[in-house]
């Protein structure tokens, strides 16, 4: 790519009182009526002022009553301390116990927290929002990064289930939490690619090649190549992990 797309940050309208502030972090505030909800809040907090105004712009000055962090990594939970000198709760997996079966958020439109834990980190949620038809991510989905820290066959049962429950939604927005909005596409393209890949380093570990010339004979597929930041590094590190898991005997090589 000849620009990265999200240097610049941008504003964009998913739908009427719907809005994410695209960039290398991502957040997301929507309009519920009588208040709004906000998903995640970046990393860094001197964007309290920039990001409240954009909000009462964008909304008509209505209240923040909850932000829902998908995790509590640091750099999707910057600004929960602003929102809460505000009034708003704060809504994650350390204040509160959200189930697989979700939590409703009632207004002007419905939004559903649900957990989806062991993908990325323990306390993973997502946000589904079926009028809309969007489906905020978090860091489950990296465009091409594989999320978990390491791949076992555990793993890779929860990454097939989560992202099975995921791509059964049919969001025609996905929100991650780093990089450009994308659609449910990219969450199938994802499975196959990561599937593609364990299957290639078993076959060529069958076949005898060393880790460092498994690592060196796989080139990310064409058409991911033009995926946000993935050339760089994040293929790189998903071979390492897949070659890792099969050549210890993890995945049965």
């Amino acid at each position: 790519m000849a620009s990265d797309p999200v240097e610049t940050p941008q504003i964009i309208e998913v739908a009427d009182g719907f809005y994410v502030r695209q960039a290398v972090d991502n957040m997301a505030w929507i309009d519920m009526g009588d208040y709004a909800v906000v998903v995640d809040a970046l990393e860094q907090p001197h964007l309290a002022g920039e990001v409240m105004a954009e909000i009462d712009r964008t909304l008509g000055g209505k209240p923040v009553r909850y932000v829902l962090n998908t995790h509590t990594h640091y750099d999707h939970v910057a600004l929960n301390g602003a929102f809460e000198r505000l009034g708003a709760e704060i809504v994650n997996q350390e204040t509160c116990s959200i189930s697989s079966q979700g939590r409703w958020f009632d207004g002007r439109r419905r939004l559903k927290m649900l957990a989806t834990p062991g993908c990325h980190t323990s306390e993973d949620c997502c946000v589904w929002c079926p009028e809309d038809r969007a489906l905020l991510v978090g860091d489950i989905f990296g465009w091409g990064l594989t999320p978990c820290g390491a791949v076992t066959r555990r793993t890779i049962k929860i990454l097939d289930e989560t992202y099975g429950r995921l791509i059964a939604f049919g969001a025609t927005t996905v929100v991650p939490g780093h990089g450009p909005v994308c659609a449910t596409h990219e969450l199938l393209r994802w499975v196959d690619y990561f599937h593609w890949l364990i299957d290639a380093v078993s076959k060529a570990h069958r076949a005898g090649d060393s880790e460092s010339q498994i690592a060196a004979s796989l080139a990310p597929p064409e058409d991911m190549k033009r995926w946000w930041r993935f050339v760089q590094w994040k293929h790189e590190d998903s071979v390492a992990k897949v070659v890792k898991a099969v050549c210890s005997g993890e995945l049965g090589g």
